[in-house]
């Protein structure tokens, strides 16, 4: 009995179940539908409202969306290259062996591999100071045959004293004329290239560093040029012995007049490279404003000074040799005459006794 009562409890229940959620879900249906609200929509939102044509969703130009990738691929190229040039141009100008303002003593007279290969050309050198002994006794043999005077032939003694002096000691001449070259450019004061510091790379704007890229490009011409100017004095400093010893014989001596002016004009014409520099960078300070807006005029007037520089050998090295030749030779004539004075005097004594 109570077993069928509770039964009929539960079947009650469960029939009000029922009938409550049905009667939800006919409620939920009979309910209105929000509108879908656009992606646009919601975007816009945040900000201004698009305009009443405006699309749903907007895709970038892609011919400058290509534009601007290649301009910043070719200016991380291009920086990179400039990196690269800007840090063996800082590497020699802060090394101990800076060819760039000076003539450095361990890059020339002092290397160990110029010491050696001057002994050797001095030794073959004093060689050919027998060779030209030689040649000036056959010289006053033949001097009647030849129509050479007393006074011809007995010149080359002297010279031939002289001469010695000047083969064994060459090095000697060679280093005073350097040391004289490095004090005058360390009286000038230059310690770096004009517009070194408005090169910068670290820019990101493409005609920046295509302007710093110009600038050190010409900078490292001027490196190497600097580079070929210190073995050409190696070069000299080594055949200085037999550059001199053309200098004994008549029939040679142009050959020691251009040695004699190479070597000089090589040396000597950094100070005026170094006077330009110096000039450049007074002269980017005086004429440039300091703005960002003149920034590429003066790495453009740094890179008028390097080229200047690089073309001061070639302009000064007829007008320098021919100078320092003049004053050179005054002096070897002038001692190779009072040696011929004490000759004669000599010459003279003898045949009046």
């Amino acid at each position: 009995m109570m077993t069928h009562r509770t039964t009929s409890v539960l079947l009650s229940v469960a029939l009000a179940l029922l009938v409550w959620q049905s009667s939800a879900v006919t409620a939920f249906a009979d309910e209105p539908t929000p509108a879908a609200t656009p992606i646009a929509t919601v975007v816009a939102s945040a900000g201004n409202p698009p305009p009443a044509n405006a699309p749903l969703f907007s895709f970038p130009d892609p011919k400058q969306w290509a534009a601007d990738v290649f301009s910043q691929v070719l200016v991380t190229l291009l920086r990179g290259l400039a990196d690269a040039l800007r840090n063996v141009v800082t590497g020699v100008m802060g090394s101990s062996l800076n060819f760039i303002t000076q003539t450095p003593a361990a890059g020339s007279y002092a290397s160990p591999t110029v010491l050696t290969l001057w002994g050797v050309v001095r030794g073959i050198a004093n060689a050919g100071l027998v060779l030209v002994v030689v040649w000036g006794g056959f010289n006053v043999i033949v001097r009647q045959q030849t129509g050479a005077t007393y006074h011809d032939v007995m010149e080359l003694l002297p010279r031939l004293m002289l001469g010695a002096v000047l083969v064994n000691t060459s090095l000697w001449w060679a280093q005073f004329a350097i040391d004289v070259n490095n004090a005058l450019c360390q009286a000038i004061g230059q310690s770096s290239l004009p517009a070194w510091d408005r090169a910068d790379t670290a820019s990101q704007l493409l005609m920046n560093v295509i302007a710093a890229l110009i600038y050190l490009v010409t900078s490292l011409i001027l490196v190497l040029q600097m580079l070929m100017r210190l073995a050409l004095v190696d070069m000299l400093l080594v055949i200085a012995p037999l550059g001199l010893l053309c200098w004994v014989l008549p029939q040679t001596e142009s050959w020691a007049r251009r040695w004699c002016s190479n070597f000089f004009n090589t040396v000597f014409t950094q100070v005026l490279q170094i006077v330009t520099l110096k000039l450049g960078g007074s002269l980017l300070t005086d004429l440039t404003p300091q703005s960002p807006d003149a920034a590429l005029l003066g790495v453009f007037l740094g890179v008028a000074v390097l080229l200047l520089t690089l073309k001061l050998p070639g302009l000064m090295r007829t007008h320098v040799g021919e100078g320092l030749g003049l004053a050179r030779f005054y002096v070897y004539r002038q001692a190779a005459r009072a040696m011929e004075g004490r000759g004669a005097a000599a010459a003279s004594k003898t045949g009046g006794q």
